[in-house]
């Protein structure tokens, strides 16, 4: 079983930049004394499945800081430096640089990441041999998706898109063409989420992070983020009036 681990290695890449025209330097707010990164990039440890970890920041000179927080509290992390606009090219850079052969991605902007979630995707990825495993935006809230790419799919994806929107989110290109992938699509079977907002984009978000944070931990599991939410709705309320598409 190592054998075959290390002829299948399992790398989550995340994108991170400080731009934001939203919410500017979001992922280097301070909440519960450390930033928001750290948060998220602790969140993303704990994937039993992952075999290296790599922070996919840009060229620019204001994402010094992002490079710098990974290289201080992450030191095993690899930190791969690319471009701004075209964030498929910096995660074919960033496979490179890392000898990916599964790919995991989740933006650094989602810190509620549900490492179990992840874990079950990959392993689904593996049983059915497809080319991309991706959560239903019907079955959670905005957040918690998760994609599971093969490498051989990612990197044929940035040979062949050049419509800039799969340049910029990456995975559209392998979803949109089924007669080139097989993309299976993850059958969520758990708990009902209430209706809420997980990520991080506007200010009223980043004041619902610093109220959950605040009541639970930074850490606990996504499970117990679904309970307290469902017990607690005027928690939701704080970032509820925002779409929840």
């Amino acid at each position: 079983m190592a054998r075959a681990r290390e002829k299948e290695r399992v790398v989550f890449i995340t994108q991170a930049r400080r731009g934001s025209s939203r919410l500017p330097g979001k992922i280097l707010e301070t909440v519960e004394g450390r930033t928001l990164l750290e948060w998220f990039l602790l969140r993303a440890s704990r994937i039993g499945s992952v075999d290296l970890w790599c922070v996919a920041t840009t060229e620019a000179p204001g994402d010094d800081a992002v490079a710098e927080v990974v290289r201080r509290a992450f030191p095993s992390f690899v930190v791969v430096r690319g471009s701004e606009r075209d964030v498929l090219g910096r995660y074919a850079q960033a496979m490179g640089a890392t000898d990916a052969h599964v790919v995991v991605r989740i933006a650094s902007d989602c810190p509620f990441l549900d490492w179990n979630l992840v874990d079950e995707c990959v392993a689904l990825l593996r049983r059915e041999g497809a080319d991309l495993v991706k959560t239903r935006r019907e079955d959670l809230p905005v957040g918690l998706d998760v994609e599971v790419f093969r490498g051989e799919a990612l990197l044929r994806a940035d040979r062949e898109a050049s419509d800039p929107r799969h340049r910029e989110h990456v995975g559209p290109y392998v979803y949109e063409h089924p007669e080139l992938f097989r993309v299976c699509f993850f059958p969520y079977g758990g708990e009902p989420w209430p209706s809420c907002r997980l990520t991080l984009d506007y200010p009223e978000d980043l004041a619902f992070v610093r109220a959950v944070y605040g009541a639970l931990s930074p850490e606990a599991p996504a499970s117990e983020v679904r309970r307290y939410l469902a017990q607690n709705p005027q928690v939701c309320a704080i970032n509820g009036f925002r779409d929840h598409g």
